[in-house]
């Protein structure tokens, strides 16, 4: 097998393998305009539909936030299960219902660790999902870099998969023969750090209508203040964790809640939050 064919296989086995204790709904506050997800079996493991926002008309992608926080609200760690979300929140929602139906998951240079992650879903059941919503079987991969990074992981040199790097003007300098070599890499050049919603309309003209971000918390902010993500799903752990100080925007988050459940099992303590952000002041 090639090496993204056994990383593939390994993803799937623990998907497979995972012990993935049901969701129990507690509340719930959905208006018609939300579009509704799922299959048998997600409905029955999530304890009923996942929400996602329409789609936006404003020349944007429809974009979520997906985040995992410790009992003291730490979002950082080297190791994100040590936050605590449990399986399922990584197998379920993180690696599930969250980017079952997006065209494409962001993440920033740290997030990817080198290019040795690919972000898609992986139990067979959600692979079945994306497959009946239409979808390509992998998203497109975003990376977002303000310093460039190195392309000799596995992410960066996989024909098969469609990624693109959403940087400034010096990166792709840094990048160039890298890139000339990879041609299904495309870089997609901002014209300052801080204009985000360039970079977003620009994937938008690329089809890519629907976007899951999975971080890193600095990237979430600056998305947040742009104005550019539309839901935040958020798993609250019971457990003590990450990196101290580390919450997951340093300013109050104005949204509405519009669906919590809580985990039942070896997840009890475990709560989930989707919430449809406002614009932040």
């Amino acid at each position: 097998m090639t090496p993204f064919e056994t990383f593939v296989a390994r993803k799937t086995a623990e998907a497979e393998a995972a012990g993935i204790a049901p969701l129990a709904a507690e509340r719930e506050s959905v208006d018609a305009s939300f579009v509704a997800i799922g299959n048998d079996w997600t409905r029955r493991m999530f304890g009923g539909p996942f929400y996602l926002s329409p789609l936006r008309n404003d020349g944007l992608p429809s974009t979520n936030l997906v985040f995992v926080q410790s009992r003291e609200g730490n979002t950082v760690a080297k190791n994100p299960s040590a936050l605590g979300g449990g399986e399922a929140d990584k197998h379920l929602i993180y690696e599930g219902l969250s980017r079952v139906a997006a065209d494409a998951v962001l993440s920033g240079a740290e997030t990817i660790r080198g290019g040795t992650l690919v972000f898609s879903t992986w139990h067979p059941e959600l692979v079945r999902l994306r497959a009946s919503l239409g979808l390509p079987r992998h998203p497109v991969q975003i990376v977002a870099t303000l310093r460039g990074l190195s392309l000799e992981g596995l992410l960066f040199n996989e024909p098969s998969l469609r990624v693109i790097v959403l940087t400034v003007a010096a990166c792709p300098d840094l990048m160039t023969t890298a890139l000339a070599d990879r041609p299904w890499i495309t870089p997609i050049v901002m014209p300052s750090a801080g204009d985000l919603a360039f970079g977003f309309r620009r994937l938008c003209e690329r089809g890519i209508a629907r976007i899951s971000c999975v971080g890193g918390r600095t990237l979430a902010a600056q998305l947040l203040d742009a104005g550019l993500i539309q839901d935040l799903y958020l798993t609250k752990s019971a457990k003590s964790g990450g990196e101290p100080n580390t919450p997951l925007y340093s300013k109050p988050l104005h949204g509405r809640e519009i669906v919590r459940k809580r985990g039942t099992g070896a997840d009890a303590g475990v709560t989930f939050e989707h919430v449809a952000i406002s614009k932040q002041p």
